[in-house]
Formats: C-alpha cells, structure tokens, sequence
C-alpha cells in the first residue's frame, strides 16, 4: 500500500466542499480548470469564478462549492489546495489539528496512532509535488 493512502483516501463525501469559504486560484489552477472543462477562459471565469481586482476565487452557490454535485465534478481538474486538502503542513504542528480534521473528513485514516501518522506524512509532504506540477 502506497504510504498516501496508509493516510488518506477521499470519499468525495463533500464536506470540505461545504461553507462559506471559498479557495483561491492560481495561474495553474485556473488554465487546469479551463483545460479540463473544455471551456474558454471567459466562460469558465463567467459561470465558475468570483473575480475581484487581481483575486480569482471559486463561487460558493447554496453554501457549497459550484462543482459540488454529490461529489467533486471536475475531482481531475481541481486547484492545487483542494488536491492538498486534508494533507495539510497543519496536521503537523498540533495533535489538536489532527483530531479537528480527521473528525470532519471521513477519509483520514484512524487507525494510526498521531505519532505513525505524522512520520507518514512528513515523507508524503517532502515528496508531493508543487502546486505548480499538481496533476
């Protein structure tokens, strides 16, 4: 078993993708989206993005994600920090960040004790690759 999913294996059940929060857009998340969506980029900034000044965000339609559809519907071509997501540097720092997380995300694995699961992810976050080499 690869040591990523030893930690983690998504669900798309969704609930990161709840709320009011939105996430930010790179210059690489957003040419990823248009790429896997097939769309022009003003079209993709028309129906899928807030824009304000130089800030590209995802909308927030009914206090989820605008591509929450009963899981992630562009899972393939998501930004970088949704990819990330629950992998955090966070994890790390604070066994309380830990036990916040993983009981909201199904996908953790809790059969590690805190310690196993932070040696894990130390190797996973030196190896993951950088946002602008996500997928």
């Amino acid at each position: 078993m690869e040591e990523l999913e030893q930690l983690f294996a998504c669900r798309q059940c969704g609930f990161c993708c709840h709320g009011e929060t939105t996430v930010s857009l790179d210059a690489a998340d957003q040419q990823r989206m248009i790429d896997y969506l097939q769309l022009s980029r003003d079209e993709v900034a028309r129906r899928y993005w807030r824009i304000s000044g130089s800030v590209v965000q995802m909308r927030i339609v009914d206090h989820h994600c605008v591509f929450y559809n009963n899981g992630c519907s562009i899972y393939h071509g998501r930004p970088w920090r949704c990819a990330q997501w629950p992998l955090v540097p966070a994890l790390l720092l604070d066994e309380a960040n830990y036990q916040a997380i993983s009981e909201s995300c199904p996908g953790i694995t809790r059969e590690l004790s805190y310690r196993h699961f932070c040696t894990i992810l130390r190797r996973v976050l030196a190896r993951k690759p950088s946002r602008e080499e996500h997928r």
